[in-house]
């Protein structure tokens, strides 16, 4: 049987240009133990799931932006999502300090396969390149494992 988590959440969320901003979720659809916020969007650990146990996890997130308006002459990417381990005090970015646990990076993936690490939270952090706040109108994140 699995072991899963899923947080969900349509308060719009606004996120300043050019930083990286946890997304927090005020809705828990389902928790076999990994959540450990209030459910509140005004608490940082709404943002987390925390593994409770070492195994390997399949993570999920879904992010819906809301519209900006961007000149045709503009080819850089608007917008980044990303997973990140410790995202309030040793920021690692999944897969960059992974080895052979975790092949590489994925900045764009709906779907990661990455080491969960017992106690340590991971988090969704999106980035925008607009020069002027944007919202978050939804969002979804889902760990699962069935390793223990």
């Amino acid at each position: 049987m699995a072991t899963m988590c899923k947080l969900f959440t349509n308060t719009d969320q606004e996120i300043p240009p050019q930083t990286w901003t946890t997304v927090r979720f005020d809705v828990v659809l389902r928790d076999d133990g990994m959540y450990q916020g209030t459910g509140l969007v005004t608490d940082a650990e709404s943002a987390l799931i925390q593994p409770p146990a070492d195994g390997d996890y399949l993570w999920f997130r879904f992010v819906h932006w809301d519209s900006i308006t961007t000149s045709d002459c503009d080819p850089e990417v608007q917008f980044i999502e990303r997973f990140v381990r410790d995202p309030y005090t040793d920021p690692d970015s999944t897969g960059s300090q992974d080895g052979d646990d975790t092949a590489g990076r994925e900045f764009h993936l709906g779907g990661w396969a990455f080491k969960g690490r017992a106690g340590q939270p991971v988090a969704v952090e999106v980035w925008h390149n607009h020069s002027e706040p944007v919202d978050v109108t939804h969002a979804q994140f889902i760990a699962m494992t069935w390793d223990y």
